[in-house]
């Protein structure tokens, strides 16, 4: 490290050091953070059964009174949380009563399941078509 007369300069050199020094002790680390969609049956009244829980979890330690309040709040928050997933869904299968495909499609999106198309992704469709009368003559022959 060599001291500079120019403030500018000495500016940069002291940058240097320290970025230097940082990248050694604690790197730069590049987090990526996904959006997570508020699930629809999520609505003010478990809102607030969870902040009332979060705020007895925060309490649980002072007593023994406050550790069963927590206890019973959880019980609460989840089981309402439960009932509340039941009568969304039991609403949107209702809605759908006699439409199969409709409930498979409420299956599959609710179990992430992505339908993959059997067919290749092709803009051009002379190529695509001259490609399976290929395939399909050289299947053919064999």
């Amino acid at each position: 490290f060599e001291l500079s007369d120019c403030f500018s300069d000495s500016c940069e050199q002291f940058f240097h050091c320290v970025s230097s020094v940082l990248e050694v002790h604690a790197p730069l680390v590049n987090k990526t953070i996904s959006y997570v969609p508020q699930a629809p049956w999520f609505d003010a009244e478990y809102k607030d059964q969870r902040k009332l829980r979060r705020k007895a979890e925060r309490n649980k330690h002072k007593s023994e009174e406050k550790k069963i309040l927590f206890e019973e709040l959880r019980t609460e928050t989840t089981n309402m949380a439960n009932l509340k997933k039941q009568q969304y869904y039991k609403s949107l299968l209702d809605k759908s009563q006699n439409d199969v495909k409709a409930i498979y499609n409420i299956v599959n999106r609710e179990l992430d399941r992505k339908q993959n198309t059997p067919l290749p992704e092709s803009s051009d469709i002379p190529r695509l078509c001259s490609d399976f009368n290929h395939y399909s003559m050289k299947k053919s022959r064999i």
